[in-house]
């Protein structure tokens, strides 16, 4: 308001800016479910984040922004999926990886953080699935397991926990 009444008295509009500062922030995977307690389910991975200051901006000229939305939920006995990228002009978030159930792998457990791993049963090989990786500079990866249980999900902060005891992993922090 004062700005807008200096520039009536003086006759000077403020100058827009030429750079801004942004957050960019994609939407999380969504966890594997299952109905079978004997079967694992493992956490997914957080939306990737991106922050900075210096970003160009010139009066008259538009932006793309698209906010990403979070993974669809499973249905029974189903890996989930990974969340939606996120775009700020030029800066793209991607989407967080899905958290994954026993015996079924999928790439999109990487994402902007990864989704959890998950243990097979003993016969099963591999024994377990891997976790999911997270995008550099956007978040980590989700949490592994050795043994029996699943992964956490990775967060922006740190990666996902990880377990060998049957239980699941914490999820990973995000960002302060």
């Amino acid at each position: 308001m004062f700005a807008a009444l200096n520039s009536f008295l003086t006759g000077a509009a403020p100058l827009p800016p030429s750079t801004v500062e942004y957050l960019v922030v994609a939407g999380g995977g969504s966890g594997g479910c299952t109905s079978n307690g004997s079967i694992g389910a493992s956490g997914a991975g957080a939306g990737g984040m991106r922050t900075a200051t210096g970003y160009a901006v010139s009066q008259g000229s538009s932006i793309t922004v698209t906010v990403g939305a979070g993974g669809t939920g499973a249905s029974s006995n189903a890996i989930g999926n990974k969340g939606n990228d996120s775009v700020f002009g030029s800066i793209t978030s991607t989407g967080g990886g899905c958290g994954l159930i026993q015996f079924t792998d999928s790439s999109n457990k990487n994402g902007g953080s990864g989704g959890g791993g998950v243990y097979n049963i003993y016969w099963w090989t591999p024994p377990y699935m891997a976790p999911g990786t997270g995008t550099s500079g956007q978040g980590n990866s989700g949490g592994a397991t050795t043994n029996s249980g699943a992964g956490g999900g990775g967060g922006k902060g740190a990666a996902g926990g990880s377990t060998g005891s049957g239980d699941g992993g914490n999820g990973g922090v995000g960002a302060s």
